[in-house]
């Protein structure tokens, strides 16, 4: 994935995360916390599997 689309791609979750603090607290936390770690976890994956070949 290019930089800009993981840029893109990480201000679409903070809107979402700061959108949804507006409905519930909780919620916000828990959205933050899921994006934030999917997101380790794919960078992990994609740089592993670039560094193997």
């Amino acid at each position: 994935m290019s930089a800009k689309a993981e840029a893109t791609l990480s201000t679409l979750a903070a809107f979402l995360v700061l959108f949804s603090a507006m409905l519930d607290p909780k919620v916000s936390v828990v959205v933050a916390v899921a994006f934030l770690a999917g997101f380790a976890l794919y960078k992990f994956l994609a740089d592993r599997g670039s560094n193997s070949a």
